[in-house]
């Protein structure tokens, strides 16, 4: 049985409500709305840990960032925050968009520490050129590029840049197999980078856990539980619902000793207490 861990969820399901049943006046409202939804459950529920959802990310005017701020700061729950996944590309070949993914995450890197938000999750982006091999290339060495400019420009930041791996789903070509994982790291070459690794995406690609683990164990700082029924897509139900062997996962978790946070992740709020009551089985 494992005790030395944070349980927690992730925002984005209340981001997802929200936006489907239209809720919300313009992007920052729907952003404002969905992190106090999430940090209003979070209180209610006594769970320790809220990742937040930050996107869309047009909040940079002074007085919304302050708005954002100001309601995070409001809640001693304690908060993560999850890149934008909207318009944003870290290992684009286009250089505008992926120097402008990498200007926005350094200033979320700013806003982690004034809210402080110890874990910032990233992910590399997707590309449709990155479906070929001789281009892949090129997208790989913009990734550790932009990674590392990243890395430098926080580093005097109280903030845990964790990269996500990512699922065999939504077109998405970037650090989806272990093979490519493992040579993004080695070759990106940091003590500061730290991965989030979700269950899902994982799942998705047919990955050996045992050997994941037994390479990624000291560099897994976040998790992120999530289920799934397709192979093909990200699906993120309610825990319980699909085929994620979460026994397996349990028992990995406290042969390598982890003792970080885990965020259950689902693509609606209404499944979180569902999934809560799913996941507290292994705790």
């Amino acid at each position: 049985m494992v005790k030395t861990l944070e349980l927690g969820f992730g925002s984005f399901g209340h981001f997802m409500e929200f936006a489907f049943t239209q809720k919300f006046d313009n992007g920052i409202d729907l952003l404002l709305k969905s992190t106090e939804a999430g940090l209003l459950f979070a209180e209610e529920n006594n769970i320790k840990i809220c990742e937040i959802f930050f996107d869309p990310a047009d909040i940079f005017i002074e007085e919304n960032k302050e708005k954002f701020i100001d309601l995070c700061n409001s809640f001693s729950v304690k908060k993560q925050i999850h890149a934008p996944l909207i318009d944003v590309c870290l290992c684009s070949t286009n250089p505008f968009i992926s120097n402008t993914t990498l200007d926005l995450f350094i200033e979320i890197s700013k806003i982690c520490d004034k809210v402080d938000a110890q874990v910032f999750n990233i992910c590399p982006g997707s590309s449709f050129l990155a479906n070929f091999d001789s281009i892949k290339a090129f997208n790989r060495k913009r990734l550790i590029e932009s990674t590392t400019k990243l890395l430098d420009a926080t580093s005097n930041l109280n903030v845990k840049i964790c990269m996500e791996h990512m699922p065999n789903a939504f077109g998405m070509k970037m650090l989806l197999y272990l093979e490519e994982i493992e040579q993004f790291f080695s070759e990106l070459n940091r003590e500061d980078i730290f991965m989030t690794w979700d269950t899902s995406h994982s799942w998705t690609c047919d990955i050996d856990l045992e050997m994941f683990w037994e390479k990624f164990h000291n560099i897994i700082k976040n998790i992120h539980l999530s289920d799934n029924n397709n192979k093909r897509r990200d699906e993120h139900p309610a825990l319980g619902s699909g085929k994620v062997d979460f026994e397996e996962i349990f028992n990995l978790i406290q042969k390598y000793n982890y003792d970080c946070s885990l965020i259950v992740e689902v693509s609606f709020a209404r499944d979180l207490p569902k999934s809560l009551a799913f996941i507290t089985k292994f705790l």
